[in-house]
C-alpha cells in the first residue's frame, strides 16, 4: 500500500497552547457503530518491520473492543469500502500549510460512502515518528499503552457524547486522577540535560518519577500497571531539519492522556521533558 495522505489539521490555526488543540473524535453515531465492526490491523508494507512484528503482539495482548484481524496494506482499498470494518492503520499526518510531515496511527471507519481515505471518519489518532524516521524501536514497546489509549478514547466519547475536538483535552486534563499515587517513568533520553539525575528529577517533580529502560516500560503497560504512566516524544530525527517536537504522557493501565504538547524547537535542537513541563503537570 502507498502510504496515505490524511489532512490532519491538529491545530486550530497555528502553534498554540494545549488547551486549544483539537483532538479527533467520532460523532455518537460513527463511535456506535464502530462497536458493531471487526477492526483490520493494517500492516506495513515492508518485508522487514519491527512495527508488524510488535502490532501483531500488542493488538493480541491488548486489544479487547472489537473481533480483530491482520491484513495486508495491500488489501486496505479493497476493505476500506466495507461498512463492517474498522481500520487500525498508519497514515502520513500534516500541518495545514506547514511542511512537516508525522506518521500517525489511526483508527478509523470504513464505509462504501466514503469515496476517498480523507472522507473516512477518524475515531481516534496516536503520533507514532516523523515521516521516514526508520528507527521504530522508538515507539514500538509503547504500542501497547497506544492500543489502550485508542479504546479508551472511544469509549469515552460513547459515554461523553456532549464532548467535542475542542474540548475533549480538557476533559481528560481534568479527569486523570491524583498523581500522587502515580510513578511517571522516563527514559534518561527523554528528559533535558539538567534533569538527568535522580536527585534532579525529585526537585523539579514533587510526586515519584523514575527513569526506566524500555523493556521496563513496556513490561509495565504488560502487566496493566494502573500507577504507572509513561511518556512519548516525538522528535526530528538527524538530517529531517523539522522543528518540531510532540510529547505525550498516558497511563500504562488504560492510556489515559495525562499530557499532550507541541512545541516549536530551535533550530538544531531536540525537545524533552523539561522542568517548564514537570511544573504543568504537577500543577493537575
Amino acid at each position: 500500500m502507498k502510504r496515505l495522505t490524511m489532512i490532519f489539521i491538529i491545530l486550530a490555526t497555528a502553534l498554540q497552547a494545549f488547551s486549544q488543540l483539537k483532538m479527533p473524535m467520532g460523532s455518537k453515531s460513527e463511535v456506535e457503530k464502530f462497536y458493531t465492526t471487526t477492526t483490520y490491523v493494517v500492516m506495513k508494507n515492508e518485508f522487514m518491520s519491527d512495527y508488524n512484528d510488535a502490532i501483531k503482539v500488542a493488538v493480541e495482548k491488548h486489544w479487547t473492543a472489537t473481533p480483530v484481524k491482520f491484513v495486508k496494506a495491500s488489501e486496505f482499498e479493497k476493505l476500506r469500502h466495507d461498512d463492517d470494518k474498522s481500520f487500525l492503520v498508519i497514515n502520513i499526518a500534516y500541518f495545514d500549510g506547514d511542511d512537516a510531515r508525522f506518521e500517525f496511527m489511526i483508527l478509523s471507519l470504513g464505509g462504501s460512502k466514503y469515496k476517498t481515505v480523507d472522507d473516512m471518519p477518524t475515531l481516534c489518532a496516536v503520533p507514532l515518528c516523523y515521516y521516514d524516521d526508520e528507527d521504530e524501536d522508538k515507539y514500538t514497546y509503547k504500542l501497547g499503552a497506544m492500543l489502550k489509549h485508542c479504546q479508551t478514547h472511544v469509549a469515552l466519547c460513547r459515554e461523553h457524547p456532549e464532548l467535542t475536538k475542542e474540548t475533549i483535552l480538557d476533559y481528560y486534563s481534568n479527569n486523570t486522577g491524583d498523581l500522587a499515587n502515580k510513578t511517571l517513568y522516563l527514559l534518561k533520553d527523554d528528559v533535558s540535560d539538567d534533569l538527568r539525575s535522580n536527585s534532579a528529577l525529585k526537585s523539579a517533580y514533587p510526586y515519584n518519577a523514575e527513569f526506566a529502560t524500555a523493556e521496563q516500560i513496556e513490561e509495565l503497560t504488560n502487566a496493566n500497571d494502573d500507577k504507572a504512566l509513561i511518556v512519548h516524544i516525538i522528535n526530528p530525527y538527524d538530517g529531517n531539519g523539522q522543528p518540531y517536537c510532540i510529547k505525550l504522557i498516558i497511563d500504562a493501565s488504560k492510556g489515559m492522556l495525562y499530557y499532550y504538547d507541541f512545541e516549536k524547537l530551535k533550530k538544531n535542537t531536540t525537545g524533552h521533558i523539561t522542568s517548564d513541563d514537570l511544573k504543568k503537570i504537577s500543577k493537575k
